[in-house]
């Protein structure tokens, strides 16, 4: 067995692409290259989580949404990440550092040093990852192959079932074969037939196969988004011959929300490339999956991803005709978004946007039928809610994080905005 310079790989890649590469044996880390010099690891959160993936190529989806890939080879694990495929926006980057307990002061170093990593298409990520093990393993894989976790995955679970679910394919070759070839009519009409058939648990283990959601399907549906054209769209959706997702969790539901959330993010991206502000598509993206993870039947998460993408092919497809709202109130909402969690004045905003403060306030009144003020405060209430059922931070913490000048004035919008205190909505 020839022997593996690991160092050098992890070098050489991490030079090449920009992306921190990490080495570990029998789940010790090695190695560690990170030109990026972060001052705590982005990765920390979830090392454990990704350590437990099964031989192979992996990839993993943090709740912040950025990518991170994963090679086990016997004894060892290369994990890489993050990068994601557009610079994640500052109010994005605050609630990341929130959530690693840093100080804001590093706020903008912090964001300087995530800019410095060069944003990559999944797919590109993805072929990186699958040479990286061709050259350890002498093992050619597709992308079919590389298994998919998400920041809301149970990973050692997910695992034993996916070995479970290959030792039984091994002996069903009427249905392993779907995916290793073009798909026929009668492959499309079974896996529809297995999807609006209520599946159990036992026929979901059973018909279930490493082969992933075609990947030309997928293209064309992301096209659509990116066009903003709904005809193409509606005609795609007519042939319904998206393929299947290889196994990736242990129950269909689990199965069909992973999905869901890897859709949520292929299609905010798309949306974004066909001229959705970013901060709007993200937030969408964040709300229709908290809505897909609330449900608890797979019609409900097949029927809210259809209406998702709609929804943003729609969005896109306004925005080419000029249908959607003017410049100057996504100008505004998407300067509140940014800066949410900051403290800024009206007169902040107003010369940061190139207007004069009389003509914002007007304005703006006049559009929505309330004040900044209002307005501002109505989302930093929304925020804190999010915040309050995530994360287990103090209400003071939270407080802070969003700009609030004490706590007890924070309790006291929120109880105003919500009816109850935070402490009573964290509860409930």
């Amino acid at each position: 067995m020839r022997e593996i310079d690991y160092d050098y790989i992890a070098k050489n890649i991490s030079s090449l692409s920009l992306i921190a590469m990490r080495v570990y044996k029998n789940n010790k880390e090695i190695i560690h290259y990170d030109l990026s010099n972060f001052p705590k690891d982005p990765a920390s959160p979830y090392i454990d989580t990704l350590l437990q993936v099964n031989e192979g190529v992996n990839y993993y989806i943090s709740p912040y949404e950025h990518f991170y890939g994963i090679i086990k080879h016997g004894e060892y694990t290369l994990i890489l990440g993050p990068t994601f495929q557009i610079t994640p926006p500052k109010n994005q980057i605050r609630e990341f550092m929130f959530s690693l307990d840093l100080k804001m002061n590093y706020m903008e170093q912090y964001q300087q040093l995530l800019s410095s990593i060069t944003p990559m298409p999944l797919e590109l990520f993805l072929h990186e990852l699958c040479l990286i093990y061709y050259y350890i393993s002498d093992k050619k894989l597709e992308l079919s192959d590389v298994a998919i976790y998400d920041s809301h995955s149970n990973i050692s679970k997910q695992n034993i079932d996916n070995q479970t679910a290959i030792e039984t394919n091994e002996q069903m070759t009427n249905i392993s074969h779907i995916g290793k070839r073009p798909m026929s009519e009668n492959d499309i009409h079974s896996i529809n037939d297995i999807a609006s058939a209520h599946a159990s648990i036992d026929d979901y283990n059973d018909a279930v196969t490493p082969a992933h959601t075609t990947y030309l399907f997928e293209k064309e549906m992301i096209s659509c988004v990116r066009e903003g054209d709904l005809d193409r769209l509606n005609e795609l959706f007519k042939l319904n011959s998206a393929g299947r997702a290889g196994k990736v969790a242990p129950t269909y539901l689990r199965q069909l929300k992973n999905i869901f959330i890897t859709s949520a993010t292929l299609l905010s991206r798309a949306a974004i490339d066909g001229g959705l502000p970013v901060e709007e598509s993200l937030t969408l993206s964040d709300k229709y999956i908290q809505h897909a993870e609330s449900y608890n039947n797979p019609e409900q998460v097949m029927n809210l991803q259809y209406h998702m993408v709609i929804d943003y092919t729609t969005l896109v497809n306004e925005i080419k005709k000029g249908n959607r709202y003017d410049k100057f109130m996504r100008s505004v909402t998407g300067y509140i978004r940014e800066h949410l969690t900051e403290e800024f004045s009206v007169d902040q905003m107003a010369q940061d946007l190139f207007l004069s403060r009389s003509y914002l306030s007007t304005k703006f009144k006049k559009e929505t039928g309330m004040t900044l003020s209002q307005y501002i405060q109505e989302q930093k209430i929304e925020k804190a809610k999010s915040l309050l059922k995530t994360t287990d931070r103090s209400i003071l913490e939270i407080a802070t994080y969003l700009g609030f000048s004490s706590q007890g004035y924070f309790q006291n919008v929120f109880k105003k905005l919500t009816v109850m205190t935070p402490k009573e909505y964290r509860n409930q």
